[in-house]
């Protein structure tokens, strides 16, 4: 009896272990676990002979076989077929690319996206805005934001890769609309449309923006700059916070020098620079003339330079002081008129003078303002960066204002 106990026990042990090799050759593997796949047949579809035949979805990809859209159609369900045959390459350009990426995106539920608008020809156009935060600005065919050209609530004046700056009123040289104000009239529109999410923006001292900004309805969070308050793209992030540069301003970002490419109408080819640098050259001898002269002009201002100023910066802001006679802080039409006749006598080529303050005013208000004045004679706030292409330390021409040192 007890022998065929043991023969049993080890009959049965033998089998045991031997079952799971057994088993594996009539299947494809253990199926211990109900996975996703089987709970939904539409995300493991049956393709057993897939006819390999392409189609373009609204995701901007080629997909090779229906069998392959259905298994990405299970992962994203707002996928949908958008032409048979697969997608053509003269549609993704840049903008068309990320267009389509930000719609697909838009389509999920509470999403902030920004959404840029294309040419025809795939290029970006000129105006790009961002509905969820009302702002809009200007951009280059490339679209990278042009510097000084946002706007809320307003479509800004694009002009080329030239944008109209936001006006300065009064004599404080500061924006209108400050984060405070901005922020003000945003609670009192909030309290009376609390459904619509208004964006409330936080406020850092002296009317600027925080670097960071949230929308608390969405959970999203953005870098922004912090005079203008403008997002910055790519910089949207959910339920976290971004990394932002503490102090981003939209002088110095890498946006380009509106007046790079600006043509100067009548001016030869290849001879704008040369007509800006003989002009500037002009203007430093005579700034240097009227330090050491012991009785400046008459109504001439001139204040301790600032140690922080480059030699450039520091000769249109004596010019323009000369010019502003009565303070306001810009150029009017009657005090352009010197600044016609200077420019006519002292720069050459003279073909360039004749249409140079209309290169100057930048956003065609018939006044130049100091900011217009220091750009169009190339003059940047980064020493060694002036006249658009002077190389750090090698400004074209003589440096009359070595006399003084």
């Amino acid at each position: 009896m007890i022998p065929r106990v043991i023969a049993l026990f080890v009959t049965c042990h033998f089998v045991l272990l031997h079952l799971p090799q057994c088993c594996g050759q009539r299947a494809t593997g253990p199926r211990f676990l109900i996975s996703d796949r089987d709970r939904d047949p539409q995300c493991n579809p049956h393709c057993t002979r897939p006819q390999h035949k392409p189609v373009c979805a609204s995701d901007g990809r080629t997909y090779e076989s229906m069998c392959d859209y259905q298994r990405a159609k299970c992962k994203d369900a707002t996928l949908s077929v958008t032409h048979r045959g697969r997608c053509k390459d003269a549609g993704q350009s840049k903008c068309r690319l990320e267009r389509t990426q930000a719609l697909e995106q838009a389509k999920k539920p509470q999403e902030a996206v920004f959404i840029p608008e294309c040419n025809e020809d795939g290029s970006f156009t000129q105006v790009q805005c961002h509905t969820f935060t009302g702002y809009c600005w200007c951009v280059t065919p490339d679209g990278k934001p042009v510097s000084g050209s946002s706007v809320q609530n307003k479509t800004p004046v694009c002009s080329g890769s030239v944008t109209e700056k936001p006006s300065s009123q009064g004599n404080s040289g500061r924006r209108a609309n400050s984060c405070d104000q901005e922020r003000q009239s945003a609670l009192e529109e909030a309290k009376l449309n609390p459904r619509d999410g208004i964006v409330i923006p936080e406020c850092a001292p002296g009317g600027l923006y925080k670097p960071v900004q949230c929308h608390q309805s969405t959970g999203y969070c953005w870098c922004v700059l912090v005079d203008t308050g403008r997002p910055l793209p790519g910089t949207s992030t959910r339920y976290e916070t971004p990394v932002c540069e503490s102090d981003a301003r939209w002088k110095n970002t890498d946006a380009e020098d509106p007046f790079k490419d600006r043509e100067l109408a009548g001016c030869p080819e290849g001879k704008k620079l040369e007509f800006i640098t003989s002009l500037l050259d002009a203007l430093t001898t005579d700034m240097v003339q009227a330090i050491n002269s012991a009785a400046p002009a008459a109504g001439g201002r001139f204040s301790e330079p600032d140690p922080n100023h480059t030699l450039e910066e520091r000769v249109v802001l004596w010019y323009f002081s000369q010019l502003d006679s009565n303070g306001s802080e810009d150029i009017n039409k009657k005090e352009m008129k010197p600044f016609k006749r200077y420019v006519k006598k002292k720069a050459k080529p003279k073909k360039c003078a004749r249409r140079f303050t209309d290169y100057c005013d930048l956003n065609k208000d018939k006044s130049i303002s100091f900011p217009e004045l220091k750009g169009c004679l190339g003059v940047r706030k980064e020493p060694g960066a002036n006249a658009g292409s002077f190389p750090p330390g090698k400004r074209p021409g003589s440096n009359p204002f070595s006399r003084l040192v």
